[in-house]
């Protein structure tokens, strides 16, 4: 089927144009809800990182427990309040937001021991190092 003066031409170049910018819209958007969606996590994870390479360890207990409704693999993100006991310094409460491995779900309750590693610079960056009594 040709048009008069290549206008066949012109209309599979539009078409074909506006089948490319579709579709990066498309991808724009999910790449955005994505984003949105998982961004903190993937955030936290990274600082949680960082504090347990470079962070002072310290001894805590366990004051409450929130499940955050997010997954990673099937294991839990949960935000945990906790008090923090460095040596040779005052405790402090802070409260964590950290992915926990699903064997490790029942050792979130309070009063339960756990190890962490803080920055001494911004106590508010905790990460749990270790779980249980036998660390």
């Amino acid at each position: 089927m040709e048009f008069i003066g290549g206008a066949s031409i012109l209309l599979t170049v539009v078409i074909g144009a506006c089948s490319c910018l579709l579709t990066l819209v498309i991808l724009a958007g999910t790449g955005f809800f994505i984003y949105k969606t998982f961004g903190s996590t993937f955030k936290s994870m990274a600082g949680n990182r960082n504090v347990l390479q470079t962070g002072v360890s310290a001894p805590a207990v366990i004051l409450s427990v929130q499940d955050t409704g997010v997954t990673m693999n099937d294991n839990p993100q949960a935000r945990i309040r906790l008090r923090v006991m460095p040596m040779g310094s005052e405790p402090f409460e802070v409260e964590v937001t950290q992915i926990v491995g699903r064997f490790q779900v029942g050792m979130l309750i309070p009063n339960a021991s756990v190890m962490v590693k803080y920055d001494p610079n911004d106590k508010t960056k905790v990460a749990i190092e270790a779980f249980g009594a036998g660390m």
